[in-house]
Parts: C-alpha cells; structure tokens; sequence
C-alpha cells in the first residue's frame, strides 16, 4: 500500500468512480421500483448517491426525485383536504344539529386524489423501470421539475 501524502477526506471534490453502462441501467431501473414502494425516501436516497455517476443513472435519478416530490406535495395537499374536512364536519354537525356535512365533498376529493395519485405512481414507476431496463431515457407526464 503506497502513500502518497494526499488525504481523500480533504479533497471535497472528489466523487465516485462512474458506473458502467451495465451498472447504470441496473440502478436506473432500481429507482423506479423502489421508488414505487418507498416513494420519496428512496427517490432522496437515489439522488444523493447517484446523480454523479453517470449520465443515464442521474437522468433517471432526477427524473424519479422530481415525480416524487411532486406526488409528496399532491399527496400532502389530498390529505391536507380530506382532513381538513373531518375537523370541520364535527363543528358543522355540532353548530347545526344534524345532517350531511357539507365538507364531505373535500373529503371524497382529499381521498380520491391520494387514490389516483398512489395508482399513477404504480403505473408511471412500472412504465420508467421498462424504459430504464430497455436502456432509454423516461420523463415523468406529470412531473413538476424542481431538479434539471
């Protein structure tokens, strides 16, 4: 083991060694699944770790992070709703004394958007996963960019 004086941990611009086409692909196609079953928890990891090591992987790394975040935030909003329209249906009921709440529409929205949004994120993570393992390159439809 040679030394040659230079300390690794004082260099920050270091990074790690590029994938190879193989590897890209593998951990492209890796990110889409996992990104289907951990949604933004995998996609940060992914991102973290990935986007300098080649130019398909961080593609597809970036494209993964962005469709998270903007699922997060729809998801966050269709709770946000369904929620928002319980609490207030027990102060509706209590002042009014009976009757349909009129927040149970929000309700069915609040809930049928993290529905829809948890079907499109299956269906869009199985779809990117192909692309990647076919070696193309995929974009989200309803992605918003955050990460270029």
């Amino acid at each position: 083991m040679t030394n040659t004086g230079e300390n690794p941990y004082l260099n920050p611009s270091s990074s790690a060694p590029a994938l190879s086409p193989y590897q890209e692909k593998q951990w492209s196609v890796l990110t889409h699944v996992l990104g289907i079953f951990f949604g933004v928890i995998s996609a940060l990891i992914f991102f973290l770790l990935y986007k300098d090591r080649g130019p398909f992987v961080r593609a597809h790394v970036v494209t993964e992070w962005n469709f998270q975040l903007t699922v997060t935030i729809l998801s966050v909003i269709g709770f946000i709703l369904a929620f928002a329209s319980v609490i207030g249906s027990f102060f509706t009921v209590a002042n009014s004394g009976g009757g349909a709440p009129p927040a149970t529409g929000l309700f069915f929205i609040g809930y049928f958007l993290i529905v829809a949004l948890r079907i499109m994120a299956i269906v869009f993570g199985i779809i990117a996963a192909v692309k990647a393992n076919r070696g193309q390159f995929y974009r989200y439809p309803v992605a918003i960019r955050f990460v270029k």
